[in-house]
């Protein structure tokens, strides 16, 4: 079975929260910004996507993003 890892590109993200939201309604069944497996940091211009040590990689938050910043890959690929 393949492993997958989520490759972010954070100069596409235009800061929609789609992605917090969908993972923290598909595991709590809230819409909850702080309490999603992913993080959005905004310092000035400056965009930082990262993940908690809770995030399973399922991918969900890649589905919801729709401007290219999550994307999932097979590990190992490039």
């Amino acid at each position: 079975m393949k492993e997958y890892t989520i490759q972010v590109n954070e100069s596409c993200c235009t800061l929609c929260r789609r992605c917090q939201l969908g993972c923290s309604n598909a595991y709590l069944r809230e819409f909850n910004l702080d309490k999603a497996n992913i993080k959005i940091e905004v310092t000035g211009l400056a965009v930082r996507i990262h993940f908690t040590d809770e995030c399973r990689k399922c991918g969900i938050c890649v589905d919801h993003c729709l401007y290219g910043a999550l994307e999932m890959m097979a590990q190992g690929a490039a």
